[in-house]
């Protein structure tokens, strides 16, 4: 994916109902990383957005799939369960022992439980389901 230090073309959509505008949070819209505030992208994070932006496109229409991520908190959840997945596998990948294993659950679970999405689950539930 490509990284374009802009806001995505529906920010106005997405700030309305997530009032991020300003903030440092990047947006994965097709097969392009939104980043506005040009702050570093960690690695895994990158995996993360790149989940959502392969989910976009193979939905066929990536307006569409925001409208429903937008509109649907049963929508939301399960696309960021997928993306925090693989975000939390990429740790793990890189974890040397079971302690940054351990951090790598507990930093993924806060994020997924975060009032950024809506607080759509728990950090005992998120820790749950990113084991999956």
């Amino acid at each position: 994916m490509k990284i374009k230090i802009a806001y995505p073309p529906n920010i106005d959509q997405i700030d309305r109902k997530f009032h991020v505008k300003g903030r440092a949070v990047i947006f994965a819209y097709g097969f392009t990383i939104y980043n506005p505030m040009d702050v570093a992208i960690e690695s895994k994070l990158i995996e993360h957005e790149e989940v959502h932006g392969a989910r976009q496109r193979n939905s066929g229409d990536v307006a569409e799939w925001w409208d429903l991520y937008i509109r649907s908190s049963r929508f939301r959840l399960v696309e960021e369960i997928v993306a925090h997945q693989a975000e939390y596998h990429y740790m793990l990948a890189q974890a040397a022992n079971r302690y940054e294993r351990r951090s790598a659950l507990n930093i993924t679970a806060k994020r997924l439980a975060a009032p950024l999405y809506g607080r759509l689950i728990t950090v005992k539930e998120a820790k749950k389901v990113l084991k999956k």
